[in-house]
Order: structure tokens, then sequence, then C-alpha cells
């Protein structure tokens, strides 16, 4: 099943899941895999969201920790600070801004800057995506009916 037209940036965006700074990366990468994401929001000490900790962020930590070093805390793999976008933001306005800045993820603020969701740029290309092959169909089918208006088989397509 496709998704139908966004109505906003949140709708293809998902809820935040926080981890506090001084969590185990075992217990973020479980709650990763517990709610199906690739990246935690990581909050404060007032439980203020101060950035993201990612799942290549705990698998490298893991890879390339030292035998027999302790296992690091999200305090010691967070990305700071959170970038933020207003999740009253286009489409077009959110691919710049993940372009221009490099990152594969954003959070999203609502009106009065509380933070209300995380857009994946893999989220987004998929929906650009479908969009694209959605009107590349349609101009298939337009040029199908232009070179061949009485519906019959034609073996030109494509050929001019």
């Amino acid at each position: 099943m496709e998704r139908s037209k966004p109505k906003c940036l949140t709708d293809l965006a998902s809820t935040p899941i926080t981890v506090a700074q001084s969590v185990p990366v075992s217990e973020a990468a479980q709650l990763m895999q517990q709610h199906h994401v690739g990246s935690l929001v990581v909050t404060g000490p007032r439980e203020e969201p101060v950035g993201l900790v990612t799942d290549r962020d705990l698998a490298l930590a893991t890879l390339t920790r030292p035998r027999g070093a302790a296992a690091p805390v999200v305090n010691e793999l967070v990305s700071t600070p959170l970038l933020t976008l207003p999740a009253s933001s286009t489409i077009p306005d959110a691919t710049r801004f993940l372009g221009e800045h490099r990152i594969r993820r954003v959070g999203l603020t609502g009106a009065s800057g509380e933070l209300v969701a995380v857009l994946s740029s893999d989220t987004l290309l998929m929906y650009v995506g479908t969009q694209i092959r959605r009107i590349t169909e349609a101009i298939s089918r337009e040029f199908q009916e232009e070179r061949n208006p009485t519906g019959q088989s034609s073996s030109r397509f494509g050929s001019e």
C-alpha cells in the first residue's frame, strides 16, 4: 500500500524515541530494535533534546571498542546539537536543509518549538522517488496515447 500525499512533513516522519545520555549503548540498541527506528533523540538532564545517536554510531562504537574496554554510554556517541526544522516546512525545504547540513535525520518542531517528530532522509527519498515514478508513469501513458490513439499495440513506442 502506497502512502497518499502527506499533509505535512510529520506525515513522513517518525515519533521521536528518547534516550537519556547516561544509558549504555546496549540499552539504546534495544530501544532502536523495539521501536524499529535508526536513531534516538538524546535528552539532557532536564529531559530536553540535545542531540541524536544513530544505529551507525552504536555499531561503530561497539565494533571499534578495544578488547576489555568498558561499553560506552550514549553521551560518548551523541551528535550535537540536534538540528531542527519547523514541522510546517515544505518537502523542498527539508531536502535542501538535509543536503546543506550533510545530515540524514532532522528533528521537526511544533509551533511552540517542541520536538514533534524525526524526519529521515531515507523516508524522504522514498517518498520523492514514488512521486517521480508516478509522474513517469503518467507521462508514459500520455505518450502511448499520443502515438497510438486507437489503443492498438504499437511496436514504434519511443522511436522518433
